[in-house]
């Protein structure tokens, strides 16, 4: 239950993700489990944890959940409001 506080805290519904360049994402995605696949295919550097929530029919807190894994496992990256996607 902890874990789950800190990522509640460590993310809010506006942070948004990018695939790390450097990952090859279609095989990155036939790798990972389909909950994880579906978020990772959906991170397009413009949708928020908000619009993936949406997206995927999820809670935000169940898609930061994700988001943090994939973050953990080098997958992903927070990008700043001013830099290009």
């Amino acid at each position: 239950m902890t874990e789950l506080r800190a990522q509640e805290r460590a993310f809010n519904a506006t942070i948004v993700f990018r695939v790390v360049s450097t990952t090859p994402t279609n095989t990155l995605a036939g790798q990972l489990p389909r909950r994880e696949r579906w978020i990772l295919l959906l991170l397009d550097g413009k949708r928020n944890v908000a619009d993936l929530a949406h997206l995927t029919q999820r809670s935000e807190v169940d898609v930061a959940y994700t988001l943090a894994r994939l973050l953990q496992w080098g997958y992903i990256e927070p990008i700043n409001p001013n830099q290009s996607p």
